[in-house]
């Protein structure tokens, strides 16, 4: 009976499903078909949120149900307020409303509309480096999204109009609006809502004032963002006394004073500032000379008593820097030296020291002004301006709080968020101030505002979160994290090490080099994230910090599929790391995993020119397998095995880049995942060059045929 009843639920979902994609497929035939009779554009909707079939609210095609849900059911949810996004828009299509037809001597696409948003990119991504009219021309991948949505300033996402080396599909975000804002809409203007007030120099009263009163304001109403009570003291701590003259470092203050300290979080950048040494303890403990700090710690000082704080932490002069002692045993102190403190102050916009970030706000960050044409011979002025955070999708981030997609993958604006120290220094902050080029963020354990916002304001609470697991949290951060870059190497696991030791799984697991052993055989199987697939990826110095296993091992970006249901196939045998120094979530020299399961031989054929990457197996009657493509963890090279002929795959760890090949390697067969027949997931694997007899990892793999795993033979492997 409950078979029946269940088959009966399908059934009913499934003609549930056909309807809404009936209806989906009916709303887009007839916009198309008004649309050209409306005059309605096709590829910009008249930068309106009416009458298209992605409208809020209205029903949704099946797979997009299928493939998510949550996303599905939540624009139902926000379809209260007509809001439309169109995350995928060619700017070829765009372009066309400047090209004139040479038949009918009109533009291909006469939207004004369109010719609005060219305006807008002419202004702001045309340079001596870049255009976007000759990326478009050149079938470069750069695209507009849209988010438009009634009484919110009209968001243009801009992806790939900028060129960033570290950063894949680097976007830049806009948002139009008028000013003043009309009190009715105006018949032809594009949808958009008001924005606030941005300052044009940070060290305005304006801003001062936003600042005090964000934290007056989390003080006394957010009961989320309350710290429990902790002994905690840094070993060292700036004393701001009664002025900038009476600066001096302390250390040895007692715990269970009430000591409380802002945290600064700011960009080296290759330079050297002023920095506490053996030889200078003693003086900084008697006089620290305001004039001889550089401009971020200056700053620094300078907000911290403007908000009343009586003691600043600044890296460079509470850790001893010529002490390497020193600096494991407050390297393994930072997690709590940033979230514990009452507030951390993030030089975002500052490339380096000798930058100031309470200063003038740059030309890129003021609005522009664009006439548009509403009706012949009548305009409205629309503003432009880029925003300083980048805007989450569906309700234009209002909705943020930590783990979402939107906070793994969103870059923020600014220098200091591609550095890779400064991820967990704002990730363990109770609250932040962010000091970013356009403007200044507060951030707390309740929500995010703005200097330019209005409210209501991004939530940031876990508590409205999902079913997120600990392992997927560990998954985003690291993402996020890697995403970063740092200048030492051997800071990729101590950069990290403040992060760890607030996980859950500190609890019931054993750390291993950026991965879990509860969960150890799944983080395994993390994924080098595009771009980089014929450049070396483990230089010798990663290799001399972290075993291949490791994420840690990569100069790039590393991600996860998601496995919710996966089956496991393997076994740990054991898993060991050689810690360095004092901290046990920092540096490594090394480390083994011991693992049991299907092992299968096979061929792999590499096209740096083509970007392929392919396995394959002979099989038994000598025709072979169909290839199968894997995520290769950068540039590969045939090794050779001591008394063998046939070479081996291993990875680079050369600055040049791989060049193509065939060679063999191995899969490792680890987990099989929800999917229909390509449902099988591992590591492929080479020999190790290093350590004789032993294997490393080269690549990872996805969406594998049952047959490997069925002809892949029970075994023992040794990962270094």
């Amino acid at each position: 009976m409950e078979n029946l009843s269940n088959s009966i639920k399908d059934l009913t979902k499934g003609v549930s499903l056909a309807v809404d994609t009936a209806a989906w497929m009916g709303n887009s035939i007839s916009r198309r078909i008004n649309g050209r009779r409306h005059g309605v554009c096709a590829v910009c909707n008249n930068l309106q949120p009416y009458n298209h079939e992605e409208t809020f609210g209205n029903a949704v095609s099946s797979w997009k149900q299928i493939s998510d849900p949550e996303r599905a059911a939540r624009k139902l949810e926000l379809g209260v307020i007509p809001t439309l996004v169109l995350e995928k828009v060619s700017t070829k299509k765009i372009l066309e409303s400047r090209e004139i037809n040479p038949q009918t001597n009109l533009p291909k696409n006469d939207c004004k509309y369109c010719r609005l948003l060219c305006d807008i990119f002419d202004a702001y991504f045309i340079d001596k480096w870049m255009s976007w009219i000759t990326e478009t021309k050149n079938a470069m991948p750069i695209q507009v999204g849209l988010m438009i949505k009634e009484g919110q300033p009209l968001i243009v996402n801009c992806w790939n109009f900028t060129y960033d080396k570290w950063f894949q599909n680097p976007r830049v975000d806009l948002e139009l609006y008028m000013d003043p804002m009309p009190l009715a809409p105006i018949p032809g203007a594009p949808t958009m809502g008001p924005v606030g007030p941005r300052a044009t120099d940070s060290r305005s009263k304006e801003c001062t004032t936003f600042i005090k009163e964000s934290i007056e304001e989390c003080c006394r109403y957010h009961p989320g963002c309350t710290k429990d009570p902790s002994d905690f003291v840094p070993t060292r701590l700036i004393f701001l006394g009664e002025g900038k003259d009476a600066l001096r470092l302390c250390d040895g203050i007692p715990s269970g004073q009430g000591v409380s300290w802002a945290a600064l979080s700011h960009c080296w950048g290759g330079g050297k500032p002023l920095s506490l040494k053996k030889a200078t303890l003693d003086k900084l403990k008697e006089h620290i000379e305001f004039s001889e700090l550089p401009a971020t710690f200056q700053d620094a000082v300078t907000i911290s008593q403007e908000i009343g704080m009586a003691y600043v932490w600044i890296d460079s002069l509470c850790i001893v820097q010529d002490d390497k002692t020193d600096w494991e045993k407050e390297a393994a102190r930072m997690g709590a030296v940033y979230s514990q403190a009452f507030i951390v102050i993030s030089g975002a916009s500052s490339p380096n020291p000798s930058t100031p970030y309470l200063r003038p706000r740059g030309d890129d960050w003021l609005p522009k002004r664009f006439d548009f044409p509403i009706s012949p011979g009548v305009t409205i002025p629309i503003m432009a301006r880029q925003r300083s955070l980048l805007a989450a999708p569906l309700d234009q981030g209002l909705l943020e709080p930590p783990f979402t997609g939107s906070w793994a993958t969103l870059k923020k604006v600014g220098p200091l968020y591609g550095r890779g120290w400064c991820f967990q220094e704002s990730f363990l902050a109770p609250r932040i101030l962010n000091f970013a080029p356009g403007a200044i963020i507060y951030e707390c354990k309740t929500y995010r505002k703005s200097e330019d916002q209005l409210p209501p304001y991004p939530i940031t609470a876990p508590g409205t979160l999902g079913e997120v697991t600990p392992m997927e949290q560990w998954h985003m951060i690291v993402k996020s994290y890697t995403s970063r870059q740092l200048t030492f190497t051997g800071d990729k696991l101590p950069a990290i090490a403040g992060a760890a030791t607030i996980m859950p799984q500190i609890q019931t697991s054993k750390y291993l080099a950026g991965l879990w052993s509860e969960t150890l055989l799944l983080d395994l199987l993390w994924q080098v994230m595009p771009g980089r697939a014929h450049t070396p990826l483990m230089t010798k110095e990663h290799e001399e910090n972290a075993p291949t296993w490791s994420w840690a091992s990569m100069n790039w970006g590393v991600t996860w599929n998601s496995l919710k249901a996966a089956e496991l196939l393997a076994t740990v045998v054991d898993a060991q790391t050689t810690v360095v120094g004092a901290n046990p979530y920092g540096q490594v020299s090394g480390g083994t995993v011991t693992l049991r399961g299907r092992l299968k031989y096979c061929r792999l054929s590499a096209n740096y020119h083509k970007n392929q990457h392919w396995v394959y197996y002979k099989k038994p009657d000598g025709s072979y397998s169909k290839k199968q493509h894997f995520r290769t963890d950068g540039a590969l090279v045939p090794g050779t095995v001591p008394g063998q002929t046939e070479t081996i795959a291993c990875r680079s760890r050369l600055t040049v880049s791989g060049s193509a090949m065939e060679t063999s390697a191995a899969f490792f067969c680890i987990a099989k995942g929800p999917w229909l027949k390509y449902d099988h997931v591992g590591l492929i694997l080479g020999r190790s060059p290093k350590s004789p007899g032993y294997m490393e990892r080269v690549g990872s793999i996805s969406n594998v045929p049952k047959d490997w795993y069925d002809v892949g033979e029970e075994t023992t492997v040794t990962i270094v």
